[in-house]
């Protein structure tokens, strides 16, 4: 992997719908290519959006990869003599046909996407010619939705041979998929589960029923579940999704509708679907508080993702587990699939939702077509783009000009002395990271040693719930005084238990329910990081702090020097890292 920006960073509206238009400019001007330099288009969906394009693949779900159909008719016509007016003709009978059927697609898209129609890659076939990548020595891959999560997963994993997880709520028809990893490549998909059997739609309608916003908010239902109480009943929502020999069930047939238009009170910038069945969910609120719904949601779809991933390991029959796919971000259920099967290896890829999807459909492609073989390793999670420092200084200078910012080095005496004041810190360093967690390099970081700076954050920055956890940034080498078990938990993917010297010396960054999501630094993942780290214990004795993603809630996490230093003259942050300057208001 080379560059991965998601549009939302740019756009500056979280989980952007639509067409990464600028996160594809992005990518080519930060790697210094053109479009010239492109051999492969990859989309993570098997639907063909361009089939006038003659130089395309359909890569489905079982890898199966077929190339565009060619036209029979062109042979015959040449035959006659008459190749260039036939040929004239064909092209302009295809040329129609399409802006025929696109012209009904467009119309089909504007009674779904209203005022968003812009974004939705039927009104794009404009900017890919404009930039070159409509031309035919440009081969244009359309991976399926699922086998671009496991190709993120596998193709990323460093595993020669593993059971190979892909699960969401829907995508291309499927909701999860089980696959066996091969070492020359191959995945063999083992299992499917159709999208109206899912278990990341459930958890949706829980999510939406608490009145979080879907496909955003399932952090929170997983943070409040900590406060519900176990052993006080049966769980009402035993028996709607469950697990038979790898394959999803559910007695709910999962249905969706317009999230805007059910919720007019609380939109979002995006054409948002929501799960129908959350109204039903939602009655479950009259005979029980809201925590102790949020626990019963957790445990029954932890309970299933423990099943899932144990069927699929005995039909893959492999000890090492790689998986991706949205619901991979629940922490807790990775934690228990990890403490309930002990699998050898476990990858999470970190850029798990729809996200990280380009990735995988990258991955696959180049699978596909024989540039790689065997898997590669995630070397780096900072992948995005970042910003020179002479870029950095003609930015910072005019800020400090008109608003009289104190400017100085930003040692890590000087980051510590202000941690130790109780201060915020934003990070704008280096490149950006992949995926929802920042790990460093756009992070919001702070003293742990005090439950109350949770607060502070949450006043400041988060403006969210209290009970939604900040995580710990961590030395490898003090791991063991934290917890028990392994250690190696670079991209806070998983949860552990946090030892009582956890609960004593740092309560900010553990849980209510004990656990904690860690992020475990060494010098060769962030080296900065880590510096800063041992500065810290050297001063306190504790190599650890908060890290929170740096974004004001609502917003993505920041993109560019402008967005880092918008949210300190907005008060959201004490304090900002920026390059190799520090930064606070006068």
């Amino acid at each position: 992997m080379v560059c991965a920006i998601p549009e939302e960073r740019l756009t500056r509206i979280k989980h952007y719908y639509g067409f990464p238009c600028k996160a594809i400019r992005a990518v080519l001007e930060y790697c210094g290519l053109t479009t010239a330099d492109v051999d492969f288009f990859a989309v993570s969906t098997h639907a063909i959006f361009y089939p006038t394009h003659p130089n395309h693949y359909t890569v489905e779900l079982d890898g199966t990869c077929t190339p565009a159909p060619k036209s029979g008719g062109l042979l015959g016509l040449f035959k006659k003599g008459n190749f260039i007016e036939a040929a004239r003709r064909e092209i302009e009978r295809n040329r129609a046909s399409y802006e025929d059927k696109r012209e009904k697609r467009i119309a089909q898209v504007r009674s779904a996407w209203g005022d968003f129609l812009p974004r939705h890659w039927v009104m794009q076939d404009g900017f890919l010619e404009d930039l070159g990548l409509f031309d035919e020595r440009v081969r244009h891959y359309y991976v399926h939705h699922h086998r671009a999560h496991a190709a993120s997963a596998f193709r990323l994993s460093g595993c020669e041979e593993a059971c190979v997880l892909s699960i969401d709520g829907k995508g291309d028809g499927i909701s999860a998929a089980v696959y066996k990893g091969q070492p020359d490549g191959r995945m063999e998909l083992l299992r499917s589960s159709r999208s109206t059997d899912s278990l990341g739609s459930f958890y949706q309608a829980a999510t939406e029923a608490l009145g979080f916003i879907p496909a955003d908010g399932e952090y929170k239902t997983m943070g409040l579940a900590a406060l519900g109480k176990p052993h006080i009943g049966p769980n009402p929502f035993e028996g709607i999704v469950s697990v038979h020999d790898g394959v999803l069930h559910s007695k709910v047939q999962w249905e969706f509708r317009d999230y805007n238009k059910h919720h007019p009170d609380q939109p979002v910038p995006n054409p948002l679907s929501s799960v129908s069945y959350s109204e039903e969910l939602k009655k479950l609120l009259d005979t029980m508080d809201r925590e102790q719904f949020a626990f019963f949601a957790q445990e029954h779809f932890q309970k299933n993702m423990l099943d899932f991933a144990r069927d699929a390991m005995r039909i893959a029959g492999c000890s090492a587990l790689v998986a991706a796919g949205g619901v991979m971000l629940n922490v807790k259920a990775n934690g228990a699939i990890r403490d309930g099967l002990e699998p050898s290896r476990f990858f999470v890829f970190p850029d798990s939702a729809d996200s990280g999807l380009s990735v995988g459909a990258a991955m696959e492609a180049l699978y596909q077509a024989g540039a790689i073989s065997g898997p590669s390793r995630l070397s780096s999670p900072y992948l995005g783009h970042g910003y020179s420092e002479d870029e950095i200084e003609e930015t910072l200078r005019p800020y400090a000009d008109t608003h009289g910012l104190k400017v100085a080095e930003a040692t890590h005496q000087e980051l510590v002395r202000a941690l130790l004041e109780g201060k915020v810190i934003g990070t704008f360093l280096d490149r950006m990271e992949i995926g929802p967690r920042a790990l460093g390099n756009r992070s919001v970081l702070a003293d742990p040693r005090s439950a109350a700076m949770k607060d502070r954050i949450n006043l400041l920055l988060k403006g969210r719930e209290w009970f939604v956890p900040f995580a710990p940034m961590l030395l490898a080498s003090d791991a063991h005084l934290y917890w028990r078990g392994p250690s190696d938990y670079r991209y806070m993917t998983f949860a552990v238990e946090a030892s009582e010297y956890a609960k004593r010396t740092v309560p900010a960054v553990v849980h209510v329910d004990g656990t904690m999501r860690p992020q475990v630094v060494r010098p060769l993942d962030n080296s900065w990081a880590c510096a800063l780290l041992e500065e810290f214990k050297r001063q306190t004795g504790v190599g650890i702090l908060i890290n929170t993603s740096f974004n004001r809630h609502g917003l993505p996490i920041v993109g560019s020097p402008e967005d880092a230093l918008e949210h300190l003259m907005r008060g959201w942050v004490d304090g900002l890292v920026i390059g190799r300057r520090y930064v606070e208001r006068q």
